[in-house]
């Protein structure tokens, strides 16, 4: 795929259809691939503050970060650790 684009939406299954909460910025007739992930408990601390703040996320007009800003954050945070130095 040459413009790959990560869409984080939450969706309800009802009478065999998938039916998202939340419109999605895409063009008519595009074809997805659809990972599902129910709601399955956290099962560590961590894992429960990253639903928390994926949450958070979802309910402003925050973007995520793309893998570039998260590896510019960890590097900032490391020291300069980047993957392959």
């Amino acid at each position: 795929m040459a413009n790959e684009t990560t869409i984080d939406v939450d969706a309800v299954y009802e009478n065999g259809v998938l039916k998202l909460k939340q419109p999605v910025d895409l063009p008519e007739n595009a074809e997805v691939h659809v990972t599902i992930q129910t709601g399955a408990e956290a099962r560590t601390p961590l894992g429960r503050r990253l639903r928390e703040l994926r949450s958070e996320i979802m309910k402003g007009d925050l973007a995520p970060l793309g893998w570039e800003e998260i590896e510019e954050e960890v590097a900032a945070r490391r020291g300069g650790w980047r993957e392959g130095s």
